[in-house]
């Protein structure tokens, strides 16, 4: 037994270390292409609509509240990449962001939208929500710079994306923090534009 136990542990434990290298070498990588990407991308840098949204309405039953909406992805040249329409459970909506901070740059991701039942107040529960990456990241290219952009700046800015929304699970050294937006104040049936600031900051502009 004593023997069997050996061998578990010689062959589980070089195994272990394999992983924490190859764990430890993609951070390294992942971090090495995030900030390569701050350093050389000047896009996305001046103020521009980052997503769109149309709230249909709230229903109430016995079973639970739902909100219903369409919410557009916008790139940098104003065109729609993609268009999500469906219910959330809640009353009402929020929507979440990544903002990465480097070089006096500042880079802003959608994250996921959810739906809440509080008007006010944190909200801790959004990865319950719908996750927005694959909306906007395709065959690791970040499309949300729009018609015109080289194809090695939307990689770039995939890499730089895919950090800040934790696609991969890896610490971020504060190199990032979360933007948590209230869309409670937005009136059915009428559109909204979701702008991304100079700053980094989120405002809604009834449009």
């Amino acid at each position: 037994m004593k023997k069997s136990g050996n061998l578990l542990s010689q062959f589980f434990f070089p195994l272990a270390v394999l992983l924490a290298v190859f764990y430890i070498l993609f951070a390294i990588f992942v971090c090495l292409k995030s900030y390569s990407a701050a350093a050389n991308l000047e896009c996305l840098q001046n103020s521009h609509e980052i997503m769109r949204i149309k709230i249909y309405g709230s229903s109430y039953s016995t079973e639970g509240n739902t909100v219903s909406a369409s919410l557009s992805i916008i790139d940098s040249n104003g065109n729609e990449i993609s268009v999500i329409e469906r219910s959330w459970s809640g009353s009402y909506l929020g929507a979440e962001f990544a903002r990465v901070s480097l070089y006096g740059k500042n880079f802003v991701f959608p994250v996921s939208i959810f739906g809440k039942n509080n008007i006010y107040g944190s909200y801790s529960g959004w990865k319950k929500g719908t996750m927005l990456e694959r909306y906007y990241n395709d065959y690791r290219q970040c499309m949300l710079l729009g018609h015109g952009s080289s194809y090695k700046d939307r990689r770039q800015l995939y890499w730089l994306s895919a950090f800040a929304v934790k696609k991969y699970p890896l610490p971020q050294f504060s190199m990032v923090d979360y933007i948590s937006l209230d869309l409670s104040g937005c009136k059915s049936e009428c559109f909204y534009s979701i702008i991304c600031e100079e700053d980094g900051n989120i405002s809604v502009i009834e449009l």
